[in-house]
């Protein structure tokens, strides 16, 4: 196994089951398992392109004719709320986390 194959991902795909977010859909995800080996860049460029991460696993969905779940980052230091957003936390203001 060449030094380049070692550090390029693995990729598997899940059976098909319940979409926990549109009723009457499946889901499958596209996975790969994220090791010691695989170089911080290479995980960096799966989470900007739309994977999610879970401990060791990047994972996306991979859903046969649906695009409804799309991965989103949010800029923090970009951010400003709205107006919806600010009504909303003044409308929480009591709620502590």
């Amino acid at each position: 196994m060449t030094e380049q194959q070692k550090h390029f991902p693995e990729f598997y795909v899940t059976a098909p089951q319940a979409c926990p977010y549109l009723p009457g859909r499946f889901e499958r995800k596209l996975f790969t398992h994220l090791t010691h080996d695989k170089p911080p860049p290479l995980i960096d460029n799966l989470l900007k392109s739309g994977f999610r991460r879970s401990q060791n696993i990047a994972y996306m969905p991979y859903c046969d004719g649906c695009q409804a779940c799309v991965s989103v980052r949010v800029l923090v230091d970009q951010f400003h709320p709205g107006k919806t957003m600010r009504r909303i936390m003044q409308r929480n203001f009591d709620i502590v986390a």
